[in-house]
């Protein structure tokens, strides 16, 4: 986790062993899975990651919620190395709010469930 100003961190995580990216290019440093935290009177995360990498996700950004509740989850875009771990957000904070278009949430419920 980095603190990048006083209310917003990046949560995301860097995925040293990562060697291909969509199963094509080659990565000899790995791929780095962005998300951030917004703390404010609610709080905000901005995209999940990957799946491959979301025990130390979720390890980030309990850190930065401090015990504080997690509000609202937005998610950009529905690639895996986004929003792959919005289940497992939405296990360990299950009264968040999910924040996207109309495609968006469509695609969240086919593939992730209601």
């Amino acid at each position: 986790m980095q603190k990048i100003s006083d209310r917003i961190y990046s949560v995301g995580v860097n995925d040293d062993d990562k060697e291909l990216f969509e199963g094509l290019w080659p990565l000899p440093y790995g791929v780095s899975y962005n998300s951030y935290l917004l703390l404010d009177e609610k709080t905000v995360l901005l995209d999940t990651v990957d799946r491959a990498v979301e025990k130390t996700f979720l390890e980030n950004v309990a850190h930065g919620l401090a015990g504080r509740a997690l509000d609202y989850v937005i998610v950009h875009h529905m690639e895996p190395d986004h929003s792959g771990s919005i289940n497992l957000i939405r296990k360990y904070y299950p009264e968040i709010t999910l924040v996207g278009n109309v495609q968006t949430l469509r695609m969240v419920e086919g593939y992730y469930g209601a």
